[in-house]
C-alpha cells in the first residue's frame, strides 16, 4: 500500500497550496523553449501547457505560484472545458503563458543557433547537423497552412520501454504539429526502445495507418525490439544506425509466450503491419516464432530480392531455432531497411534533402517534457512513500498529490510501479480519513 499510495503527490500539492494566502508576490518563469514570462498576482494571461501528452489552453487570472524553483505550479483561475475553475499547471508543462492578448510568439532556445552550428548531441549521442547560414522562415499560406522557407523534417526521438517512455501520445503529438504544415511532411521517429506494452502497440498502428496516407514517416533505428519493431514495421522507410537491431517480437501472457489462437492473431497482425510498410510479410513473421523460417535469393545484376518461407534460397534469415531479430547487414541485403545512416547529415542525403533541417524543435520538446515527467515520477514516489511514513498527520495532503500523479504520469505508476489502473481506493481513504478527523474532534 506504501508504494501505492507513493505514486500521484503533484496534484495534492496543487490542493493544498490553494489554502495558502495569496500574495502580491512579482514571479519570472522560464519555459523549456526558452520563452519567459514576468508578472504578479491577478495579472491575466493566456497559457498552453501539455497535460498527459496533449496540448490545453486557457485563459484566466494568476491566484498564486508556489514551488522552488524550475518546479513551480501555477494557479490560475479562468474557464477550462467549458467551466469556470482553478487549476494548478506544473511550470515544466508549460508551452508558453502570455499577458492575455498578446502576442505570443515564442523565444528561440537558448542552443538553438539558427545561423551556425547547434552543436550538443541528441538523446540518442547523434552529434546534430550543421544548418545552412541563412535561416528558415515560417509563414502562413492562402490556405492557412503553416509554410517553411526551405525543406526539412519533423524530428522526435522515441525512447524507452513502449508505453511508458515511449508511447502513442508523442507520435500523435508530433503529427499534429506536421500536420499544421499541411499534407506531404517528413515525419523521422528515432527509435531506440526494447520493446513493451503489445495494448500501446494497438494505438500506435491505428494512428500510423492514418497518418501514411498524408505524411512520409521515418523510423530511423538503433534498437526496436518487440513493440517497438511493429512500431518501425508501420514507416514508409526504415534506416538502421550501424549498431541497429530489429525483431524479437515474441508475445508473452504473464512469463510465458502465446501461442494457438492467440499467437495466429499475433502474426496476422504483424503481417498487415508489414505489408502496410511495403515489406514481404515472411520476414516480419519470423521475428514472431521461431516456427517460421526465411531465406531469400539475390539477382546479382538486378539486386531483386525472392524471399521463401523455407531454407530453400541461397541465403538464410531465419532458421526455425530462434526468434528473428535483423541486424544492419542483413536487414540491408534483404531489402527490409533501406540504408544505414549514423549522423542526420547522413540521412538527410538518403531523404533527398540538401542537409538537415528540422522545420522546428517541436518533436525534441514533446520528448524531453515527458522524459522530465517520467524521471520526476520515479524520483518523488519513493520519496513521497517516505513522507507518508514519517509524518501520517500530512497523509490527505499526500494521497491527494499521488492522485495528481496519476493524471500527470498514469504509465509509470501503473505499469512500471504497480500501482491499481483505477485511484478511486486512494480517493475512498481520502474521504475515510477526513470521517476519522471529524469524529475525532466531535
Amino acid at each position: 500500500m506504501q508504494i501505492r499510495i507513493a505514486s500521484i503527490l503533484m496534484l495534492l500539492v496543487a490542493t493544498f497550496a490553494l489554502q495558502g494566502v495569496a500574495s502580491a508576490d512579482q514571479y519570472e518563469l522560464t519555459f523549456d523553449n526558452g520563452s519567459s514570462w514576468r508578472g504578479e498576482d491577478g495579472d491575466r494571461v493566456d497559457v498552453v501547457f501539455s497535460e498527459q501528452g496533449v496540448s490545453q489552453s486557457m485563459t484566466g487570472e494568476i491566484m498564486k505560484i508556489d514551488g522552488r524553483p524550475g518546479f513551480e505550479i501555477v494557479f490560475i483561475r479562468g474557464e477550462i472545458a467549458g467551466r469556470v475553475a482553478t487549476k494548478g499547471i506544473f511550470a515544466p508543462d508549460i508551452e508558453r503563458m502570455t499577458a492575455s492578448g498578446a502576442s505570443a510568439v515564442e523565444a528561440a532556445p537558448a542552443d538553438a543557433d539558427r545561423g551556425g552550428d547547434r552543436g550538443g548531441k541528441s538523446s540518442s549521442g547523434d552529434k546534430r547537423a550543421k544548418v545552412a547560414s541563412e535561416p528558415a522562415v515560417t509563414t502562413v499560406g492562402e490556405d492557412g497552412k503553416l509554410e517553411s522557407s526551405k525543406p526539412g523534417v519533423f524530428f522526435m526521438p522515441w525512447e524507452g520501454p513502449v508505453g511508458i517512455e515511449a508511447r502513442h501520445d508523442e507520435i500523435k503529438a508530433i503529427i499534429e504539429e506536421a500536420d499544421k504544415y499541411g499534407p506531404g511532411q517528413i515525419i523521422v521517429l528515432q527509435i531506440n526502445s526494447p520493446g513493451g506494452l503489445v495494448l500501446e502497440g494497438d494505438k500506435i498502428h491505428e494512428t500510423l495507418k492514418d497518418v501514411k496516407q498524408r505524411h512520409r514517416v521515418i523510423a530511423w533505428v538503433k534498437e526496436a525490439i518487440s513493440a517497438a519493431a511493429f512500431t518501425s514495421l508501420h514507416c514508409d522507410e526504415i534506416y538502421f544506425m550501424q549498431v541497429g537491431a530489429m525483431g524479437s517480437a515474441v508475445m508473452y501472457a504473464g512469463q510465458t509466450a502465446i501461442s494457438g489462437a492467440e499467437l495466429d492473431a499475433w502474426l496476422e497482425k504483424f503481417s498487415e503491419v508489414a505489408e502496410i510498410g511495403g515489406r514481404d510479410p515472411i520476414i516480419a513473421r519470423c521475428m514472431v516464432t521461431r516456427t517460421a523460417m526465411a531465406s531469400y535469393d539475390k539477382d546479382p545484376e538486378t539486386g531483386k530480392v525472392t524471399i521463401y518461407p523455407d531454407m530453400r534460397g541461397e541465403y538464410d534469415i531465419s532458421d526455425d531455432q530462434n526468434v528473428l531479430t535483423l541486424n544492419v547487414d542483413n536487414a540491408i541485403d534483404c531489402g527490409y531497411a533501406d540504408g544505414i545512416a549514423n549522423t542526420t547529415d547522413e540521412l538527410a542525403a538518403l531523404l533527398d534533402l540538401p542537409e538537415w533541417h528540422e522545420v522546428n524543435d517541436s518533436g525534441r520538446r514533446i520528448h524531453e517534457r515527458w522524459q522530465r515527467s517520467v524521471k520526476q515520477c520515479r524520483e518523488r514516489i519513493p520519496r513521497l512513500q517516505a513522507e507518508l511514513q514519517r509524518n501520517p498527520e500530512r497523509a490527505i495532503t499526500l494521497l491527494k498529490e499521488l492522485l495528481g500523479w496519476y493524471n500527470r504520469c498514469y504509465p509509470v505508476l501503473v505499469y512500471e510501479m504497480g500501482l491499481p489502473p483505477d485511484p478511486d481506493p486512494i480517493r475512498r481513504q481520502i474521504e475515510e480519513i477526513r470521517r476519522q478527523r471529524a469524529n475525532n474532534r466531535n
